[in-house]
């Protein structure tokens, strides 16, 4: 048996824990982690680790990965951090191994939540995108809350490249506010406030807030065509980390999915978001990269760092099914180490 040498990137982090899960599955990897640490929880579950550079130098990082690669010989190299997403697609050919990222004739608009709506809207897919509209100045966003969002006491703003919850808000009234401020939801923000602090150079979105139940789906695609797709219930979440969740085999949530996937990516891993309204499932994000709750999948017997080896490094169609009504309940733990 041939050993397939898999780098992951920021090890550190619980994205990178839950491919290393998924990947030990495997009797034929050998796990080489990195991180610009040189201990974390991380470097405990890897058959090697090395130290390397903040992303943030891409010269000195790419650099230092092509020393990895060329020593531990990779064959597939798993980016798990958000911010170095563009850095590995833009070096895809300059990079020998495979990388973990969805291959797509439209990534750049994978990475612009405004851009992506935009696509889907223009293709027939309008019914799963949610009211909003851009903007980038005070007077636009004041345009758009007497206008779009003039019947709504609450709404959404974020930035069109965030992920996780940085740079999303609640806008309000004052009055509102206050009320959110006492019982402690602390995203919820002063309309007004928020007006004085917005950087004209920055683009955002303005979204409604939809209150309904709250569903991320994992996909795996293969030549344009969805491979197998797992709708997960977010029932318990904490600074935006799933703690408690269950895998549902929904026919209306599954089939959006697949509209949506194969209208935007040929082949790879995504994952893409969803509220419940009360005019169906709205995409209210989409994640080109491997996310940390998709270890909730393998649980439920779908290993997408292993179907992203097979499909793509080996060649092998193989078939999968979910384990439906699979619960996951996350806990603290802790490794300890010895320094001298």
């Amino acid at each position: 048996m041939s050993t397939i040498n898999v780098l992951v990137t920021g090890i550190g982090g619980p994205i990178a824990q839950g491919l290393i899960q998924g990947l030990k599955k495997r009797q034929d990897v050998t796990v080489i982690g990195v991180d610009r640490r040189t201990v974390t929880a991380g470097h405990q579950f890897c058959d090697r680790t090395y130290q390397v550079p903040r992303y943030t130098n891409v010269e000195a990082y790419l650099d230092r990965l092509k020393e990895i690669i060329e020593k531990e010989g990779i064959d597939v190299i798993f980016p798990s951090l958000h911010e170095e997403v563009n850095i590995f697609h833009e070096n895809r050919d300059a990079l020998k191994p495979l990388i973990a990222l969805p291959t797509s004739s439209d990534f750049d608009v994978l990475m612009h939540k405004e851009h992506v709506y935009q696509k889907l809207e223009s293709i027939g897919h309008g019914k799963y995108i949610p009211k909003y509209r851009g903007f980038n100045t005070e007077e636009e966003l004041k345009e758009i809350n007497s206008s779009l969002f003039a019947d709504d006491s609450h709404f959404v703003v974020k930035t069109v490249d965030s992920y996780a919850s940085l740079g999303f808000a609640i806008l309000t009234s004052k009055e509102n506010y206050l009320d959110a401020l006492k019982n402690g939801k602390k995203h919820t923000i002063d309309f007004e406030d928020y007006c004085r602090i917005i950087d004209p150079s920055e683009r955002k979105l303005a979204m409604e807030l939809i209150n309904g139940q709250e569903y991320s789906v994992d996909v795996y695609l293969h030549r344009g065509k969805v491979v197998v797709a797992v709708p997960r219930e977010r029932t318990g979440v904490s600074n935006n980390i799933v703690l408690d969740g269950i895998v549902v085999n929904h026919e209306d949530l599954i089939r959006a999915s697949k509209d949506i996937t194969e209208s935007l990516v040929e082949d790879g891993f995504i994952n893409i978001q969803f509220m419940e309204s009360d005019t169906g499932y709205k995409l209210t994000d989409i994640n080109p990269r491997f996310c940390g709750s998709q270890v909730m999948s393998l649980g439920a017997n779908v290993n997408f760092p292993s179907l992203f080896i097979e499909y793509l490094h080996l060649g092998n169609e193989v078939p999968v099914e979910p384990v439906w009504n699979t619960r996951m309940l996350r806990f603290r733990d802790q490794i300890f180490v010895h320094e001298d």
